[in-house]
């Protein structure tokens, strides 16, 4: 629960979790862990900083198997779907 990608930012001491862009790489590098470790015994789910299509190819690059958009979609609206498919094709 690191939240050294936010130091520095205003509001980075207070208390609560992170969401959205400061977690996309730590994120990205636990899926890979995930991936290497399970070999694909089990689905992995892409979750964290995607907020553009090509967010969500990292992740699938990655090893996951689907990705979840929550923050991304707050932020950038419908139109994110729409480029995460465009993107991933």
């Amino acid at each position: 629960m690191s939240r050294e990608a936010v130091n520095g930012l205003q509001n980075a001491e207070e208390a609560g979790g992170l969401s959205g862009a400061p977690v996309r790489h730590q994120s990205t590098v636990v899926i890979q862990q995930l991936s290497k470790q399970l070999r694909g015994a089990l689905p992995i789910i892409g979750v964290g900083g995607i907020l553009s299509g090509a967010d969500a190819a990292e992740k699938i690059s990655a090893g996951a198997s689907l990705v979840q958009i929550y923050s991304g979609l707050i932020y950038q609206g419908p139109r994110l779907v729409r480029d995460v498919c465009n993107t991933l094709g």
